[in-house]
Order: structure tokens, then sequence, then C-alpha cells
């Protein structure tokens, strides 16, 4: 497990009014776990902390206060050798791939394995092995320029795993990568977990990128967590506007142009429909929910948004619906009751009218 308890980071920087020094608050007050085995996100705008967080994992950057615990180790107590020692268990790809340009494929991923002294038999089994589990196998003679992105990007994990490390950490990895080679690389970090059991953290600003890969997450804001849990529930249950926000840009489920003017009302009133958007997700995203309300209370039901999604392979759907008739409130109810997450967007007069 990786415990943080309390990283605070504290850098000296240049005053543009004054001329003079003054401390910034990268990061403050940080605590997380991160369970083995498991995929961990952490996203946020830029300059929210998160480069800093990663680093300081590792040790690459030293916490101001706090501690770090890897596999039960104070990485925060450990200086000269028994950092570098600890550090071979902490792999580390990167946004920029960070490769040697004047080294072959196979010569980058042996590199970290030439600084610790394997001989040359071995470490050609191994640079060979983990050139097959990351599929560049057919590219160990060619140099960086010859390759794509995300061929740099996948030699960058190979080099990462070539120490057989127990923690990878993926610093903006798929940010510089087109949409499809992303999604790529996405399912071969999500491989790389399931078959050799590495804990990942990744940090990103992309929800999507957390949606398809990771088990938990954690939301930064201004150098602080301010939403950690399950993928699924903070997608599905988000509590700051931070959260909210991002999620707008993966989950959107705007009313149609037509209802843009209208003025919802929170209160009921004689003749208005009820307005809500549905949240659901697991076995309930397979339920035929409008069948079912349709069948039990006496309502008309007019959908007007429908979107369906995977959070990793469970579903999420989103619906958004107006519904007429006097057994609107008991209808509500029972999806209530149903567990569903229901918004009301609130009353308002009868689309018929309005239509007309």
């Amino acid at each position: 497990m990786i415990r943080l308890r309390g990283i605070s980071k504290v850098y000296s920087i240049k005053d543009a009014e004054s001329g003079g020094m003054r401390d910034f608050h990268a990061l403050r007050d940080v605590s997380l776990d991160i369970e083995d085995g498991s995929i961990y996100g952490i996203i946020g705008r830029s300059g929210a902390g998160k480069s800093t967080l990663i680093r300081c994992v590792n040790m690459l950057e030293r916490p101001t206060s706090g501690q770090v615990f890897v596999n039960d180790m104070e990485m925060t107590s450990l200086s000269g050798a028994e950092l570098r020692t600890a550090r071979r268990k902490i792999g580390m790809i990167f946004q920029s791939f960070n490769l040697l340009v004047n080294r072959t494929v196979y010569g980058n991923i042996a590199f970290p394995l030439e600084l610790e002294g394997w001989g040359k038999s071995d470490m050609r089994d191994r640079v060979r092995e983990i050139a097959s589990l990351v599929e560049i196998d057919g590219k160990l003679d060619q140099y960086p320029a010859q390759l794509s992105g995300g061929q740099k990007q996948r030699v960058g994990i190979a080099r990462a795993l070539a120490n057989r490390p127990d923690v990878l950490l993926s610093d903006e990895a798929t940010s510089a990568l087109d949409p499809q080679t992303t999604k790529s690389v996405l399912r071969l970090i999500r491989d790389i977990n399931e078959k050799l059991g590495l804990t990942v953290v990744l940090i990103t600003h992309e929800m999507n990128v957390i949606k398809e890969i990771c088990h938990s997450m954690a939301v930064l804001e201004s150098g602080q967590v301010v939403e950690e849990g399950s993928v699924l529930n903070v997608f599905t249950r988000p509590e700051k506007s931070a959260t909210k926000e991002m999620l707008s840009h993966v989950i959107h489920s705007p009313l149609p142009e037509s209802f843009a003017d209208l003025q919802f009302s929170k209160a009921p009133f004689q003749g208005a429909d009820l307005t809500l958007q549905l949240s659901f997700f697991g076995t309930l995203a397979t339920r035929p929910i409008i069948s079912d309300l349709a069948r039990k209370f006496n309502v008309d039901i007019n959908i007007l948004v429908a979107h369906i999604d995977h959070i990793r392979s469970t579903p999420f759907g989103t619906l958004v619906i107006q519904l007429s008739g006097e057994e609107k409130e008991a209808a509500l109810e029972y999806m209530l009751d149903m567990k569903l997450k229901v918004e009301v967007i609130g009353y308002v007069a009868r689309s018929v009218e309005l239509a007309s």
C-alpha cells in the first residue's frame, strides 16, 4: 500500500509585485491511501499540484512536511543509498517520454538494467520479455526518431518495468497522444496492472482517462484533496463544484435548446410537468426503468435526453425526462426507492402547450 500522511510542499518563489521572495504552497496537508494492485487516478486542473504530488511518492520531490510510505517503507526517512535502492521498485513514465535519442529501443529498455549491473544474457532475455509484453518486440533495433508517439510511450513503459517494480507512476503519460493512441496506451496500462499485479498511480487532467482504467481517484485543487473515493462513487455522486465541472465534459446531459429559456419552479403548480435527471449504474442501467414507470403509474413520460456509458466495465446511464399526470409524485418516490440518483430540475408548464 502507498500511504501519504499530511504531505505539504512549499516553494520559495519571487513575488512579481514586490520583487521579494514569498512562499508558494504547492501541496497542503495531503493524505491518501492507495491499495495494492489498484489503479489510482489523481486529477486536477493545471497548477493543482498533481505532478508535485506524484514526484513526492518516489522522492524526486522531498515534501516540506509529512510522510510517504511505500510497501511499509517510510520513503521520507531515507537518504542516499537507501533511497536509490527503494526507487528501484518504483517505475515512472512521463508525458514527454524522456527517451535517450542516441540509443535504440533495446538500449533504452536495457539502460536501467545496465545501471544495476545485469549480465548481458539476462539483460537480453529481460528486454525481450518486456518488449513482447508492451508489443514493441519488432522495434528493438530502431531509434526513438523512427517511432510514433504511441510507440515511444510503450518504450517508456517497458523501461519503467525493466527492474520489476511494485509500483508504476504515470505522469500525464497520455496527454501528448491522439485519442486513439491514448486508448491503446490506457489498455496497455490496464493489462499490465492485471497481469503483473502492479499498483499504478496515474495523474491526469482528463476525466476520460480516469473513467477508462482507474479503480479509485482523488480530485486535487490548489494543492488540496477536495474529493476522493471509488471512481464509480465520485462519478455518480460528485459533491464538490470542481469535480462536477470536470465531469460535465464527460457526462454531459444538456436539456434541448428549446428548453434553455424556461423558468423551472422548485414547487409544483397546477398543470405542471415534472422534469428530472436520472443517473443509474450497474444492473440498474440494464433495467427497463421507463417501461416500469409507465406500467405502474398513470403518467406520460417524455424522454428529453438519454445517454449511456461505461466506467471501466460498469454501465452508467443518464436520462432527462418529463413526467405528466396525477401520479408523477408517486413515480418520483418509486425511483428514489430504487436507489436511483434523482435530481429534480423543476416543474414547468406542460411541454405540449409550450410546443404550440
